[in-house]
């Protein structure tokens, strides 16, 4: 027989599940240009929002092709760059990290053809010009796949996660070489499956990590803390209806005093959850990208990311950012590209409202 909490959950699942079928769908304000291969090719993978604090609508969007390299995006789909880099395959920004004579924004990706952790000086313009010394060797036993970085509130410290399919994560500090960047593995973790999806929360000091198939484990993000971790609740296939495996891209909405949400792509059911950024992470809802009169929705994604900032006037409150796994141009398979959705569009279709 059911217990009445279990009964009470499977009726809020039932009636948001009538309400995801029904109202919570968005459409993209915006998409960027496809990656360069053949529509049958599984080619761009995860997104990453530069900010540009002195210019907003001059903010940027950095995305990898892990058939071949980097493109990089003005805020409306626009591509300025194309750097063939390798295998690229995950990406995160962090800002101004200290050199002797200068602070620079910086890129880290996943590189599967080296093995490593490439660091890239984000110029204003689009421009990317390598900033580590020597590129961050992994000792992963399998390839390169999921990566984040993180700033610490502690110590000031800048690091970056990086992970491989066997499920193992390195940690890695980074720090000051002169006129470039060097690092050092300072921290193992060790999931038991297959791992990609991170990011990490650095105004609550944590790491958040997707087991594709089994759900979302929050770690401590110091590297001197243990490897103990929890289980998001209702991150997983096996207790939340709206959660179909893999578990792909995470990314935080951040509201200021350590507020926000917590956003995964829920792969098998083209779907993305919203969870509380502040932990027990409260599991909110989910909603899907569906077709626009123009731009079309998007399916099967891998990476996203998604900033508060107000941009301009199409992302006033922000923006989230996807990979389409599926993308179409009139009807039409196309390569893959990424679609990117005002963050007010998705928080009015939730009640209560998300925040922004």
């Amino acid at each position: 027989m059911l217990t009445i909490s279990l009964l009470t959950f499977c009726r809020s699942q039932k009636k948001e599940r009538e309400e995801i079928s029904s109202s919570r769908y968005v459409t993209a304000q915006a998409e960027t240009k496809t990656v360069p291969r053949d529509t049958a090719s599984d080619a761009a993978d995860d997104p990453a929002i530069w900010i540009n604090h002195f210019k907003p609508d001059s903010s940027l969007i950095i995305g990898t092709d892990k058939k071949g390299g980097l493109a990089v995006y003005d805020l409306s789909g626009n591509e300025l760059h194309y750097y063939h880099t390798g295998q690229v395959n995950n990406a995160d920004i962090r800002y101004g990290f200290p050199l002797t004579t200068d602070t620079v924004d910086i890129l880290a990706v996943s590189n599967r053809t080296d093995q490593t952790v490439d660091l890239y000086k984000i110029i204003p313009n689009g421009a990317l010009e390598i900033i580590h010394k020597n590129q961050l060797k992994s000792q992963l036993k399998d390839e390169v796949y999921g990566l984040c970085m993180y700033k610490s509130k502690l110590t000031g410290k800048f690091f970056v996660f990086v992970n491989s399919k066997d499920g193992g994560v390195e940690q890695w500090e980074l720090t000051t070489d002169i006129d470039k960047i060097s690092g050092k593995p300072v921290r193992y973790l060790k999931l038991d499956t297959q791992v990609e999806g991170m990011v990490a929360d650095d105004e609550n000091a944590l790491l958040y990590v997707g087991e594709e198939d089994m759900g979302i484990w929050r770690f401590s993000a110091e590297p001197d803390s243990s490897g103990q971790k929890e289980l998001v609740p209702l991150s997983t296939e096996n207790d939340n209806l709206f959660i179909e495996y893999d578990i792909e891209g995470l990314a935080i909405y951040e509201l200021p005093d350590g507020e926000g949400y917590l956003i995964s792509s829920s792969q098998g059911n083209d779907s993305y959850a919203v969870f509380e950024r502040r932990p027990p992470n409260k599991y909110l809802g989910s909603f899907r990208i569906v077709d626009g009169t123009v731009i079309d929705g998007s399916q099967e994604t891998d990476g996203l990311d998604a900033t508060s900032f107000s941009l301009n006037n199409n992302y006033p409150a922000g923006l989230l950012v996807v990979h389409d796994g599926e993308n179409k141009d009139n009807g039409t398979s196309a390569p893959q590209n990424f679609k990117m959705v005002r963050w007010d569009s998705i928080a009015l279709k939730f009640n209560p409202l998300l925040k922004f």
